[in-house]
């Protein structure tokens, strides 16, 4: 949590730069995946959600594919925080997120069933602009 932290709290920052998000900061970003979609980890998503609030203009597209993944995993826990957060930047990331994660997966129940429930999300978001 704490290389999340940091990296939010100096975005922008030098330091906080390419070499950072590169060695630090998404090879983290992959072990917040892991455990959120293990244990359902709520604590451990909100922080990782305010993360993405704070860096959103970021060119970084690695915190958006680790929610569409997260969202894939888990879509109940991503539902339920995006349902809570109501921030169209959340929602702009797992769109994005989950295309490009998609993009190429065969077209079955299973996938068209995520990529229903995400459209869904994704209204939610449109309607409350």
């Amino acid at each position: 949590m704490k290389i999340i932290t940091d990296y939010s709290n100096n975005y922008n920052k030098p330091e906080f730069s390419f070499d950072y998000v590169d060695k630090k900061l998404n090879p983290t970003l992959i072990k917040i995946q892991a455990i959120v979609c293990e244990t359902k980890d709520k604590e451990l998503l909100e922080e990782f959600l305010e993360m993405i609030i704070r860096s959103s203009g970021s060119a970084n597209e690695s915190p958006a594919d680790v929610l569409g993944n997260i969202f894939i995993c888990n879509p109940e826990i991503v539902e339920e925080q995006l349902s809570k957060y109501k921030n169209h930047i959340l929602f702009d990331y797992l769109e994005l997120g989950f295309y490009n994660i998609t993009m190429y997966w065969p077209l079955n129940d299973k996938n068209a069933d995520l990529q229903i429930r995400m459209n869904k999300l994704i209204a939610q978001k449109d309607s409350k602009r």
